[in-house]
């Protein structure tokens, strides 16, 4: 077995670890579950990858992350190791091959989502495996109390009853003492080592800033130098604006977000790591696993949801170490906002049971029965036959997914999305000949900016109701434009896929869950209240606040960020202030130079000199021939 050092070098061309990857590995090799908390830009993809390759066999590895999968299989194959990805457009014939690879190809690494994980095909390959470690990226997702909690981490532990003496590695750089607490527990690690690195980022300044006109604040800042920067938001049609906006002043930028093609999002990628386009604004879609090291500015142009989120995205600013700025931009009505969507939409138990009824009259399930049956779901229809708000609505799915009532499919807000493939001469000529479509197709391009760039989400059942036209009609238009070639069109009939985990019982259902219902509602108050008392907070080190919050001690202020700024700003003009008072009582006895006056003094040289300067403008003092100060 080669040493990790030596795997180091030879395939990843570093001379030396970053702090803890080595202590990280050994224990890893030494066949103990481990969990590394390591800050973003720590190198957490080393201390599994190095030590899969000095084990031999293959390396399971579940993430969430398309982009950081793609990116890392990439590097991998770029170095000679041979890796591969089970993506989500896989055919059955596709996937039964890549998995006839993994176990007979040797193959290192295999990289899937833990929603794969659940088919039985890839459980049986797995089991015929060679695996020699495990390791869970992002598992803090494993913890309800996570803020990026996803149900399908739950399967994970399948690996553990497959491999029982194949040690664990889980990774996260987002883990308050709670979370790290749920995920070792849901995990079911035996004994795990667990190593911390400090959370804090000395070349990173976190600024928040209370501004009225935000775009004017970056366009201050980015119009001096094309700096790469990415800009978050929190709704596509924010992004598409913004990024308008910023070309329109001579900032060149583009966005990015759920609703565009892949081919697209990749290309996007491409172009903003290689400079062409520096600024990226985007929504939270964007980052998660992006490696682009020399992000000189984050900017937040709306209040996140949390903290837990904010820390990650801001911490992709200044990964190569460099200087680099994480400004979260607000004003009073974000405030407002952010407890509108966060806190006044959660869902109570009433809205549970109200929700958890109507699903069940929706589907005509029968009382006891239910459980594991699955159908297709239209939440727009659904909204609408129950007159329901879909804010709320949607935040009680999303609980009674957490809690484990039902299963929502990842598709879930998944919409049907057109894109016009002519230019807007053609397409009105095109439209003249058939007055049906023309309505149709004009209402498209009335209602929906940006259709011509790219695959933009449409709301059918909008369109219908502005044209006064049936959804039968609409998409019967659509197809026409994609057969004569005019239009890009996605249809879809629902929104998601439903499946029911346990089987009607009505409120005895929600009541089982009333007090998980209450803690997750509970958490989400907290969370959104920590955000603001942060955003708020102009007293305390920004930095510290940040590492505090993730269960941190002996923290230290850092220096340069929005508060340490204004503290040492405040305290240069209190010493300058005092200074100035000193000196001018001291020139009360008579004439002095600039030496004799520093020597009579214990300040800084450079401060006194500032000062005299001062005084001099001012014309408080005078200088005579011999370049002695005096008063005047």
């Amino acid at each position: 077995m080669k040493a990790p050092l030596q795997i180091l070098q030879e395939y990843f061309g570093y001379s030396s670890f970053r702090p803890l990857q080595e202590e990280i590995i050994t224990s890893v090799i030494h066949g103990n579950d481990t969990v590394a908390l390591l800050p973003t830009g720590g190198g957490k993809s080393l201390c599994f990858q190095v030590p899969a390759l000095c084990l031999g066999g293959i390396c399971i590895v579940i993430s969430p992350l398309v982009a950081l999968m793609n990116d890392q299989i990439m590097r991998l194959k770029e170095a000679g190791i041979k890796a591969l990805h089970l993506s989500g457009g896989l055919s059955f014939d596709e996937l039964n091959i890549a998995l006839d690879n993994a176990m007979y190809g040797n193959f290192s690494f295999l990289y899937l989502s833990p929603e794969r994980l659940q088919q039985e095909i890839v459980q049986l390959a797995i089991q015929k495996m060679n695996v020699s470690l495990i390791a869970v990226d992002e598992a803090h997702c494993i913890s309800q109390w996570g803020n990026d909690f996803r149900p399908s981490y739950k399967n994970i532990t399948l690996l553990r009853e497959m491999h029982p003496l194949v040690p664990f590695i889980a990774l996260t750089a987002t883990a308050t003492p709670e979370v790290l607490a749920d995920t070792i527990s849901e995990l079911k690690l035996e004994l795990p080592k667990v190593f911390k690195s400090s959370f804090y980022r000395p070349n990173l300044a976190y600024k928040t800033m209370k501004v009225e006109d935000k775009l004017y604040h970056i366009q201050q800042l980015l119009q001096k130098e094309s700096l790469s920067s990415i800009i978050y938001v929190r709704s596509r049609s924010m992004a598409v604006e913004t990024s308008e906006h910023l070309n329109s002043l001579g900032i060149r930028s583009t966005f990015y977000h759920g609703g565009i093609s892949a081919e697209i999002r990749q290309q996007r990628l491409e172009q903003w790591k290689n400079g062409l386009i520096p600024a990226m604004v985007a929504t939270n879609a964007f980052g998660m696993g992006i490696d682009h090291a020399n992000v000189r500015y984050v900017f937040h142009l709306q209040l996140p949801e949390s903290l837990e989120s904010y820390f990650q995205e801001a911490g992709r600013a200044g990964r190569d170490g460099k200087r680099a700025e994480a400004l979260l931009l607000y004003n009073d009505h974000d405030k407002t906002l952010v407890r509108k969507q966060f806190i006044d939409s959660l869902p109570r138990k009433k809205d549970l049971k109200k929700v958890y009824h109507s699903l069940m009259n929706y589907f005509r399930i029968p009382y006891g029965e239910g459980e594991f049956a699955t159908f297709a779901f239209n939440f727009t229809e659904f909204c609408k036959t129950y007159s329901f708000a879909s804010v709320l609505t949607y935040n009680a799915l999303t609980t009674l997914d957490r809690l484990g009532v039902l299963q929502l499919s990842r598709q879930f807000g998944r919409r049907s999305t057109l894109k016009f493939k002519v230019s807007s001469e053609r397409l009105l000529a095109y439209f003249g000949k058939d007055p049906q479509v023309s309505l149709i197709g004009k209402t498209f391009l009335r209602v929906y900016g940006g259709i011509f760039e790219l695959a933009t989400p449409v709301n059918l059942d909008l369109i219908a109701s502005k044209t006064g036209q049936t959804s039968e009609t609409i998409v019967a238009a659509l197809k026409k434009m994609e057969r004569d070639g005019v239009a890009e069109v996605q249809l879809y009939d629902t929104d998601a896929v439903i499946t029911f985990l346990v089987p009607r019982e009505d409120d005895r259902t929600i009541n089982r869950m009333a007090v998980g219902v209450h803690e997750l509602n509970d958490k989400k108050v907290n969370q959104v209240e920590a955000l603001l008392q942060y955003v708020e907070n102009n007293f305390t080190c920004k930095s510290e606040q940040l590492l505090q919050y993730f269960g941190e001690e002996n923290t230290e202020r850092c220096g340069i960020c929005s508060v340490c700024i204004k503290d040492n700003r405040d305290n240069e003009r209190r010493d300058l202030k005092s200074i100035s008072e000193q000196v001018l009582t001291l020139m009360e006895s008579g004439e002095f130079s600039s030496r004799e006056i520093c020597e009579r003094f214990t300040f800084d040289e450079e401060k006194i000199l500032k000062v005299l300067r001062a005084l001099l403008d001012a014309g408080k003092i005078g200088l005579n021939p011999k370049n002695e100060y005096y008063i005047l």
